[in-house]
């Protein structure tokens, strides 16, 4: 079984140990007070996320995150299939030192249908959102995560073949 996500080392640990799905976690913008909601079950090496995205109370984000113990120094970016329901999701870099405001992170958006897609999103397409010190390197990934963001709409998303490469 080969599975994980978010979508790492640990990312390649989950590559090499899908059952593992302790090294993965959801968070929800319900942390900071909003209302959206996000399961995440995980069976035979696919990552099933339902949910939902709403922007009352302030929230707008579901995330199913990963902080990887290890990361090949040489990585340009991390592949993964993904299918869902015609929606837009993204894919969050959160790097290590100190940030402004502190949950600043790199990302960018792909978009999913109905048929498996494989995707690779390269470290270097990655676009800034808030100021980070540490540069964009490996070495500096605290956190990776799949994301529903920023409008409301229903999370139906499943993933598999997590890896970075």
């Amino acid at each position: 079984m080969r599975f994980l996500l978010v979508f790492l080392f640990s990312m390649f640990a989950y590559a090499q140990n899908s059952d593992n799905n302790t090294s993965w976690y959801v968070y929800t913008d319900q942390v900071m007070g909003g209302k959206s909601e996000l399961s995440a079950n995980f069976e035979e090496g696919v990552v099933k996320l339902d949910g939902e995205v709403t922007t009352k109370n302030n929230g707008g984000f579901v995330r199913l995150a990963h902080r990887p113990d290890e990361i090949n120094k040489n990585a340009k970016g991390i592949k993964f299939k993904a299918k869902g329901n015609n929606e837009a999701y993204e894919v969050h870099v959160t790097l290590k030192g100190m940030k402004m405001p502190p949950w600043s992170y790199l990302s960018t958006s792909f978009d999913v249908n109905d048929q498996w897609n494989e995707y690779q999103i390269l470290f270097s397409d990655l676009k800034k959102n808030g100021m980070m010190a540490a540069s964009m390197k490996p070495k500096n990934i605290r956190e990776i995560s799949i994301a529903g963001y920023g409008r409301d709409f229903n999370v139906d998303l499943e993933l598999k073949d997590i890896e970075l490469f």
